[in-house]
């Protein structure tokens, strides 16, 4: 998009900026500048026909920078000592594209706050004013390493490219072993292949990358007409940058500099940014960064036109893979969340706590590059969906039953339609629940599917939730079992199972029920959910699942005209851990519930009035480890481990209905809210049965 159609994005988005406007756009230089990223620390190399200091470079230039050529006069040659002077034209342009100061006049770098050291090779005669190039290149590459140099930037090729040179060769590759990186434009010559190709070998490939040339267009970049192509043998090794930049030449003019040999200092530039983030890393890391992260360019994949494809810094500087650690295994970030139950807190005290330590956390990406930030955004708790009550609005007004009954035996089945997609007339069809009793003598042999699933109980809050396994394990809905009498009730056990897409939860509960009073036991073991709830992904899922066992006293009774039900329950829960997880240790959860229900005749019906406790944890505690920082000195990670409590906040909730019914329809009304009252529902129904 032409520069004028952009408003200015940020404070480094200044006219300064946008003199090199197309060259930084097409490969996202600004996201560096932006996050303060600008090279600071790093020296490169520019091997060429010097540097002068110009305007742009003022101060740019390192102590470290020789002068490895000569000037010669008539017959005298004598070693010359002046990294830069009027011949100099084509180091200092492209040293500019390197590190030009962001001073807010003229141009700036791609990597401003990087420092050059001129490393000149270049041979003058002033007799005939002819210059030289390359002869003391292997001297200054030698002198690049053993000076801690990680980037060269050479935007120079051979003279005869034709012919394999041992000289080049071992240059480079002496270079490569000191962890270098040496970037090399591909040539101007419109050849097929870039200069230099005929020297790649295994001692120096991994440190030797090419650079082609693109041009601006209309509809997007191609390679510029003058540019050598990467070519086959090469391409794997090679990417592109923008062939213009805006520099400043040895007489102080700003100018475009076009060639192969601009789009090289692009490429040295953003190795530089990457050095100055991560100076953990070689030369030769940084340019595996820089081939990875380059934007596909022509045929999909490494081509031989573009190679890798258009340096791109913005990714360049974002995490490759990153990963999560809790200072015993690796776990890839990517798809990782954390999902924490409303019994713990529903995104609560619990919630804020987990999201705060996770606020800062520092991961490795495939490159052993570290990245600090917040990873609260990827921790959820449940909540009411949009739509979700509309949804089981129309659940309940196309529900009904069907039962069968027979000697000994009797079934029911519960059933619904609704649309699949919203405004549809398409409806289907679905079973919501289902139970069946064999009796044989004072046994009976006993099933359900969702057996207390009644969806506009569940909507409406007509009566409490006394079923303890829907409370700990609401997917728990498939059930087999066997009762009979025993000191004036009935005993009963039963094993539950159901595997959901995320997740399964089994077990077996024992109970006794008598006329007024009921008793149940259980134990539960969920793979893959808490309570029911997912646990999450990855390294920060909330383990592996969990076990609970539990007690649960519910009664009936009257009060004068009033009945009564009442139920209470107590779990324990232990956590299943990951050896994965940043959750790496949690004490035993306990939780508890409880519910109240009243009813009186009125009206011709039944007035209901309900409290109930959900589910909620009142103890427990859990310890995070993350990294929470990196140390250069010793290149590992840094961990934090801190403690989170496992509790709930209790929100009751109050409901109030009203019942009537005969022997052919039936008709209800409710309401309900928790305590604060942000969390209103109601619903009427008026069922109808067919004999």
């Amino acid at each position: 998009m032409p520069k004028a159609d952009v408003a200015v994005r940020s404070r480094d988005d200044d006219e300064e900026f946008r003199r090199n406007y197309d060259a930084f756009e097409y490969v996202h230089a600004l996201y560096a500048l932006d996050h303060g990223w600008t090279g600071q620390g790093v020296l490169v190399g520019v091997v060429d026909d010097g540097v002068f200091e110009n305007a742009e470079l003022t101060g740019q230039l390192s102590a470290l920078s020789k002068d490895f050529g000569t000037t010669t006069t008539g017959s005298t040659t004598t070693q010359r000592n002046v990294v830069g002077d009027k011949f100099s034209d084509h180091g200092t342009m492209v040293a500019g594209v390197i590190a030009g100061r962001n001073d807010e006049s003229g141009i700036q770098g791609i990597a401003p706050g990087a420092r050059i050291v001129a490393l000149r090779v270049s041979d003058v005669n002033t007799t005939t004013n002819e210059e030289t190039l390359g002869r003391t290149l292997p001297a200054a590459l030698d002198y690049a390493a053993a000076n801690g140099i990680k980037v060269v930037n050479a935007s120079l090729a051979k003279v005869d490219a034709s012919q394999p040179s041992a000289g080049w060769s071992n240059m480079v590759a002496r270079y490569a072993a000191s962890g270098g990186l040496f970037v090399n434009s591909a040539g101007n010559e419109s050849e097929a292949n870039a200069k230099g190709y005929l020297d790649l070998n295994d001692a120096n490939r991994d440190g030797w990358l090419f650079v082609t040339a693109l041009d601006a267009t209309e509809e997007g970049v191609t390679l510029a007409d003058y540019a050598n192509q990467c070519g086959s043998v090469a391409m794997a090794r090679c990417v592109s940058a923008m062939g213009s930049n805006a520099t400043m030449d040895v007489k102080g003019e700003l100018v475009l500099f076009s060639g192969t040999s601009s789009a090289a200092g692009q490429v040295s530039g953003l190795a530089a940014l990457i050095l100055s983030k991560w100076p953990q890393l070689s030369g030769i890391e940084a340019g595996q960064v820089i081939l990875n992260t380059a934007h596909d360019l022509g045929a999909a994949g490494i081509d031989p036109v573009y190679g890798a494809g258009l340096i791109d810094v913005e990714a360049a500087l974002s995490p490759v893979s990153p990963k999560l650690s809790n200072g015993i295994a690796q776990t890839s970030l990517n798809g990782a969340s954390m999902v924490i139950p409303e019994a713990l807190g529903g995104g609560a005290a619990t919630s804020a706590a987990v999201k705060g330590m996770l606020g800062k956390v520092t991961v490795l990406d495939a490159y052993g590059r570290d990245f600090r930030g917040s990873l609260a955004g990827l921790v959820a708790y449940p909540e009411r969906r949009e739509g979700s009550f509309a949804r089981q609005v129309a659940a309940g007004a196309g529900a009904g039953s069907s039962s069968f009954a027979a000697p000994g035996f009797a079934a029911r089945f519960g059933y619904t339609t609704f649309a699949t997609i919203p405004n549809t007339p398409v409806q289907r069809g679905r079973m919501t629940s289902g139970e069946f009793a064999l009796t044989l003598g004072t046994t009976r042999l006993i099933g359900s599917y969702a057996g207390q699933d009644a969806v506009q109980d569940e909507a409406m809050g007509l009566a409490p939730a006394s079923d303890v396994t829907l409370a700990y394990a609401p997917g728990a809905n498939l059930s087999m079992g066997v009762e009979r009498s025993l000191a004036g009730g009935r005993l009963s056990l039963s094993g539950l199972s159901s595997e959901g897409a995320y997740g399964s939860a089994r077990g077996g509960v024992l109970g006794w029920s008598g006329k007024a009073l009921r008793v149940k036991a259980g134990y539960l073991t969920e793979d893959g959910t808490l309570f029911g709830t997912p646990v999450g992904s990855g390294a920060l899922r909330f383990g592996n699942g969990a076990q609970t066992a539990f007690l649960e006293l519910s009664r009936q009774w009257r009060a004068g005209a009033w009945s009564l039900d009442t139920y209470a329950s107590l779990g324990a829960t232990r956590l299943k851990i990951g050896g994965d997880t940043l959750l790496t240790s949690a004490k035993p959860i306990l939780s508890q519930r409880a519910g109240l229900s009243a009813s009186h005749a009125a009206f011709g019906g039944r007035l209901r009035m309900g409290l109930a406790l959900p589910l909620v944890a009142f103890s427990g505690s859990g310890e995070l480890t993350y990294a929470s920082g990196y140390d250069l000195g010793s290149r590992s990670l840094v961990y934090s481990r801190e403690r989170v409590g496992l509790t709930g906040r209790y929100d009751p909730v109050l409901s109030l209905g009203y019942e009537r019914g005969g022997a052919a329809s039936s008709l209800r009304l409710a309401a309900a809210t928790n305590a604060g009252g942000g969390d209103w529902s109601a619903l009427a129904s008026w069922r109808m049965t067919l004999r």
